[in-house]
């Protein structure tokens, strides 16, 4: 039973060390995030500047179309005219050849304006990979190092798990169930030292004398009744 407690000692502190690995491991995310939030932040921005300059083309591209369309409307109502009656037919095509007149300006303006604010765009847009560029420049050697340090905790948990799977097959399947169980329920520690007054190291409950027997004469594995440690002889 000594070397039951020996492996159980051996597997709780592996699992302390996976755990802080674990915390570790868990930590290099924020950190990267934290060091790349700039470059995030100049790829969200490109990416939004992108985004509005293909809608404005866009709007661009239908008002000169629609321009062209109101264009060929007022050649027809141009000819239209040539061939008026009367007095009230050409008042009538010259109003609505100024409609169109009208409305021709106020798209070729608006597409001119929407022009303007797209050579504008554009402009920030140059700046913003300039300044995207730089930044990754600027952050590429830090983030080069987390990645390094990252890689090696990575291997370092890897290779702790393999040395708790290789512990716990030095246990029976009950001892390992039990060591288990009582792990997952979340306590502070699975195994600890009965006191030499006979009681538990974690909670100091004091055990019955035939726990505390069995317990030092390394019996079986006794739990505490108190806080569900498993306890073991402290000598």
């Amino acid at each position: 039973m000594q070397e039951v407690y020996k492996a159980l000692l051996t597997l709780q502190d592996l699992d302390d060390e996976i755990d802080g690995a674990d915390a570790t491991l868990a930590s290099f995310g924020p950190r990267l995030e934290t060091l790349e939030a700039p470059v995030f932040g100049y790829e969200r921005e490109i990416g939004s500047v992108r985004e509005r300059l293909t809608e404005m083309r866009s709007e661009i591209a239908r008002l000169e179309k629609a321009a062209d369309q109101k264009r060929e409307r007022l050649r027809t109502y141009e000819e239209r005219l040539n061939r008026v009656r009367n007095a009230r037919e050409e008042a009538a095509a010259r109003t609505e050849l100024d409609l169109i007149r009208h409305a021709v300006d106020a798209d070729e303006q608006e597409a001119l304006e929407l022009s303007e604010q797209a050579t504008r765009s554009e402009l920030r847009l140059d700046e913003l990979e300039k300044q995207l560029a730089e930044s990754r420049k600027q952050v590429a050697p830090q983030k080069d190092e987390l990645l390094k340090e990252r890689g090696v905790a990575e291997s370092r948990l890897t290779d702790l798990r393999a040395r708790r799977t290789s512990a716990a097959r030095r246990l029976s399947p009950e001892a390992t169930r039990l060591y288990d169980r009582t792990r997952s329920s979340r306590r502070r520690r699975v195994l600890v030292a009965l006191t030499p007054d006979g009681a538990c190291g974690q909670c100091y409950n004091v055990l019955p004398i035939q726990q505390q027997s069995e317990v030092r004469q390394a019996r079986s594995l006794v739990r505490c009744e108190a806080c569900g440690v498993i306890l073991y002889p402290g000598d």
